[in-house]
């Protein structure tokens, strides 16, 4: 997850601007790289629902690690053609998605029913441990080349690939000794289409933060270096702590509430970016935004593993594969208003009115759930 998230996705967002300066790209050709890293995403989740769900799924994620560490080298160079980083911008999204979904999936097939909720929250916390990692050298960006700060990702990447290729060599003999479980005679319910729902319509919200946020700093706020890194250093502290934060909430609350939670301040969060006239407001949203993603990503898993058990990697995949269709087709509408004209401010507002709508059917769904227990 620290590599397949944290680095590969969420390292893009923090370099963009320093990237876009070296390299002479434009803010057009910056958001199509944007977009090709989300429609990777789309055919890596897609790739991974369609795989056994056996001793594979380790040699797959050993693939998409050393992809994805390829992938961070090819940006350190500037003298390739546009295709170039565009080709391998979408196999770094592959990687992504392959691992964000056959991971857990190993997680789910390899350890006991007590300790899943434990080992879940240990490893989704690596998202926020990859964006972390990937904001520690920011602050000295004025420092070092552009090519050195790629090159210091790729090696944590390689690093990680090789304690991976390690690790997974315990977990292939459990992989080979599980039976084949059938899945297809699983009833779903209200609930999970539902979280389904919501869980697109934070990919959706998402997508101006996630693709923007370093840009909007920078080109729109004008803020200077020191500014802008310590607002992604926060961002970085926020999702180190996401998952644990949604961890230590749901041993109290349950996950169902936890999430409506999450999900409520989710908005806030995201509203937030439009106060623009108060650093504070900055700030909460850099911290907020990046705390609350792994955190829903990692209750959200962990419910539908709750829920349907050994159907878990099959209905994790679809809801992986709507989050990154959604995203997608998010990174485009939004990159669509940008040319039509629509500022930042604007488009925060629409983010978190989407959501909203999200979390209001979570609210409502949820409710209808337990008057219909007690009946």
């Amino acid at each position: 997850m620290c590599l397949g998230i944290g680095i590969l996705r969420f390292s893009y967002t923090a370099l963009l601007p320093s990237t876009r300066e070296a390299f002479g790209w434009t803010a057009q050709f910056a958001s199509i790289l944007g977009s090709a890293n989300l429609l990777g995403y789309l055919i890596g989740a897609f790739w991974a629902m369609k795989l056994p769900q056996s001793r594979t799924m380790a040699v797959y994620i050993q693939l998409a690690a050393f992809a994805g560490m390829l992938s961070l080298l090819s940006c350190a160079f500037s003298e390739f053609a546009a295709q170039w980083y565009i080709v391998w911008r979408v196999i770094s999204g592959i990687s992504g998605g392959l691992i964000m979904i056959l991971a857990p999936s190993i997680v789910a097939q390899c350890s006991e029913l007590k300790d899943r909720f434990k080992i879940n929250f240990i490893g989704f916390s690596g998202i926020g441990i990859g964006v972390l990692l990937a904001t520690l050298f920011l602050p000295y960006l004025d420092q070092i080349s552009i090519q050195s700060a790629w090159l210091i990702l790729t090696a944590f990447a390689l690093i990680i690939s090789l304690c991976l290729s390690h690790f997974l060599k315990t977990l292939k003999p459990l992989l080979c000794a599980q039976p084949i479980q059938h899945t297809n005679k699983v009833t779903l319910n209200l609930m999970y289409f539902s979280l389904i729902f919501v869980y697109g319509c934070s990919a959706f919200a998402y997508v101006p933060h996630s693709l923007f946020w370093i840009d909007y700093l920078t080109q729109v706020l004008k803020l200077d270096l020191f500014w802008m890194n310590l607002n992604w250093i926060l961002y970085g502290l926020g999702s180190a702590l996401g998952a644990f934060s949604a961890y230590c909430l749901a041993q109290k609350l349950g996950n169902i509430q936890t999430l409506k939670l999450l999900y409520s301040i989710y908005v806030v969060a995201i509203f937030s970016a439009v106060f623009s006239h108060n650093a504070i407001f900055t700030f909460l949203s850099s911290f907020l935004t990046g705390l609350l993603n792994p955190a829903v990503v990692f209750l959200t898993s962990y419910t539908i593993l709750q829920l349907y058990g050994t159907a878990y990697k099959k209905l994790w995949s679809i809801a992986t594969l709507s989050f990154a269709a959604i995203q997608l087709i998010g990174g485009l509408s939004f990159s669509a208003l940008q040319h039509l004209g629509v500022n930042y401010h604007q488009q925060f507002s629409i983010a978190a009115m989407v959501l909203l709508a999200g979390t209001l059917q979570l609210f409502w769904i949820s409710k209808r759930k337990v008057q219909h227990a007690a009946q």
